[in-house]
């Protein structure tokens, strides 16, 4: 009998570890102000998200337009769509590619949702811009294939990228290219649970201007938060309904067996930082001559790209 009560303790006390180490962004010994206990890398010097600050951005006429490829392609097949009790989460192939104005490339793995929601925060997005938090932001992440894969790349210092996008509310037009997305979540409302997606066109679900980015280097906004991931802000935001966005913000639950509200990290500090952009802001009478050429050149060079030959699949 002792060493059946000695086998149920260890049991009921390894249950509790597992309690404890699930991280929570409010409640639990493990909200965001603690993560750092359990995952050091979060209490590090370039942590994402950051407040976007737009007359302290840096211009920088280098960063051209971003390279799309796959995005624009109906993939068809089957793509997983999770809970995962902290949101919902897409699981993207890796034909879809990203390419960095220096070259480099990336492989898409997933994209995922920040919300808010509840009753006294009703904006989500973990990116502000200068001080304002949207109501939604969206994550595509990608690892850089001069790894060989994703598990590889997360730990390299060069390893991953995020294409983030913002969503606003914009009354009574409903997005119809989101209905397949808002209906599918009403499968997957407890963590652990999954559906699948079909027919997925991931440059539907992204602003129109696909030209106009913030960039900076930051992390992963949850744990472990990696100190490798080159961040891509997009200008323009996707538009929903409010109805659509009261859908997302109240369809799942966490693994507390509540609404999942309030799934975002908030603004981290900079520490000399300096985030780039390929646009100004609010600029003079003169600069903003150079500004609208720099906008031409940066459409001409997306369309050329969009216009290329292609081999096989379309590119965006």
């Amino acid at each position: 009998m002792a060493t059946l009560a000695t086998l149920v303790s260890l049991l009921l006390l390894g249950v509790q570890t597992q309690v404890r180490s699930e991280w929570t962004y409010s409640e639990g010994d493990l909200d965001e102000e603690h993560w750092p206990l359990e995952y050091p890398a979060c209490g590090g010097r370039r942590q994402s998200p950051i407040n976007l600050q737009r007359q302290k951005v840096r211009f920088n006429p280098a960063l051209t337009a971003l390279h799309l490829t796959g995005y624009g392609d109906d993939q068809a097949g089957q793509f997983s769509m999770t809970n995962n009790g902290h949101t919902v989460q897409i699981s993207l192939p890796s034909s879809m590619r990203l390419a960095a104005p220096d070259g480099a490339e990336y492989a898409a793995v997933q994209m995922h949702y920040h919300w808010g929601g509840a009753s006294a925060e009703l904006s989500g997005s973990e990116h502000t811009v200068d001080g304002m938090r949207r109501v939604i932001e969206i994550h595509v992440v990608h690892y850089n294939v001069k790894y060989e894969s994703y598990d590889v790349a997360k730990d390299a210092p060069d390893g991953l990228a995020v294409l983030a996008a913002f969503v606003e509310v914009e009354d009574y037009a409903e997005n119809t290219y989101y209905s397949s997305f808002i209906s599918h979540l009403a499968n997957i409302k407890h963590p652990g649970q999954s559906t699948v997606l079909s027919d997925l066109t991931v440059l539907d679900m992204l602003p129109e201007d696909l030209v106009h980015y913030y960039s900076y280097w930051g992390s992963l906004t949850t744990p472990p938060c990696t100190e490798n991931v080159r961040w891509f802000v997009l200008e323009d935001s996707v538009k929903l309904s409010r109805a659509q966005v009261w859908k997302i913000e109240n369809s799942l639950l966490t693994h507390h067996n509540r609404t999942l509200h309030n799934g975002y990290r908030k603004a981290q500090p900079l520490h000399g930082r300096v985030v780039e952009a390929n646009f100004y802001h609010f600029p003079s009478q003169r600069s903003e001559v150079e500004f609208l050429l720099h906008r031409i050149e940066n459409n001409i060079q997306y369309l050329v790209k969009a216009l290329a030959p292609k081999k096989a699949k379309k590119q965006y």
